[in-house]
């Protein structure tokens, strides 16, 4: 079965069990103030109080600023994941966008990446994110390389090595994930397999099909390491991400809209449905980010369960919705998954 659950175990003794569903913070999609900061700073601080298992940040916010410096954070979860400026270097955007905000982007360089893994403090468990930026286009083999130089340095946290799509492939990864095979161990010396949702296809069922073949792939010669999907955090994405075999999710929908029975509905909507018609926007905002956590932690209960049992109930309201979709991925790369 691809679906699975696994459990990762950092140097610091810390120890997570996946599927992990990890909030996410960036800069890139917010407003920005007369000081050129963005509103996530804010944001941050707000959601800090839930924040205890897992959370995304990105190393280019806390470089100039959008983020606090990791001694000041203002919360300590079990594992912090560190991002390497990619995504709000680029000029792309993740499904969940809703404004995507004009804004000239800083220099950003590994340079400036070293700076910041070079002084994260040793007492916080992390993850650090292979430097995407300088990767997109490449071959695999380079990526590697860059990977693995990057890594060699910190060698007391986890490695997540984010797949890009090589030139040859342009901007999708099911092509580039052909042309991992006579690499495919190499990718062992990893902790984390990264890939970003938004290249792994068309639709989602190309998307799902290649998250499969590549577990497959790396199930074939004994690389356990868990997938991660880049932007993907909706309760219905991630499921069917989970069970194509992916075991990670992280994005900024859970910032963006409601979670409820399943579904991201447009927050407005959500006061009206859980709170009434009469409530204000700061406590509506604060009540939405905190039930949104819990949602995902719920939802993260319901994929280990049903790991155990194979029993779609589990992931209700979308049992059949979801059955459904791994009969259909079945079908497509044929086989037991």
């Amino acid at each position: 079965m691809l679906a699975r659950s696994s459990i990762l175990r950092h140097p610091s003794g810390t120890t997570l069990k996946t599927p992990l569903l990890v909030p996410s913070f960036s800069s890139k999609g917010f407003r920005f103030d007369k000081k050129k900061i963005s509103e996530i700073k804010d944001i941050f601080r707000n959601t800090a109080e839930v924040l205890f298992e897992s959370m995304l940040v990105s190393a280019y916010d806390i470089y100039y600023g959008h983020l606090p410096q990791p001694k000041k954070f203002p919360c300590s979860p079990s594992l912090t994941i560190i991002d390497s400026g990619g995504y709000e270097t680029g000029v792309d955007h993740d499904f969940s966008t809703i404004y995507k905000y004009v804004y000239k982007t800083q220099i950003w360089e590994l340079r400036h990446l070293y700076k910041v893994l070079d002084s994260w403090p040793i007492q916080i468990p992390a993850v650090f994110v292979s430097f995407d930026k300088d990767s997109a286009g490449k071959s695999i083999s380079t990526q590697l390389d860059n990977a693995r130089a990057l890594f060699s340095r910190y060698p007391g946290q986890l490695h997540n090595f984010l797949i890009k799509p090589t030139r040859k492939c342009k901007n999708n990864l099911s092509n580039t994930i052909k042309l991992i095979q006579p690499v495919i161990k190499e990718f062992g010396a990893f902790h984390i397999i990264g890939v970003t949702e938004k290249e792994l296809g068309d639709t989602v069922l190309d998307r799902m099909e290649t998250i499969a073949l590549l577990r497959r792939s790396l199930d074939d010669v004994g690389v356990l390491s868990p997938i991660q999907v880049f932007g993907a955090l909706d309760p219905l994405s991630s499921s069917l991400y989970f069970l194509s075999g992916a075991e990670i999710f992280d994005g900024l929908s859970w910032l963006r809209f409601a979670y409820s029975n399943g579904y991201c509905i447009y927050r407005p909507n959500y006061g009206v449905l859980k709170i009434g018609i009469d409530v204000q926007n700061d406590p509506l905002e604060a009540r939405i980010l905190s039930d949104n956590y819990y949602e995902m932690k719920r939802l993260q209960l319901s994929m280990q369960d049903f790991v155990g049992t194979t029993d779609f109930l589990k992931l209700e309201p979308h049992a059949e919705i979801l059955r459904k979709a791994k009969d259909s991925l079945a079908s497509r790369i044929g086989g037991d998954v």
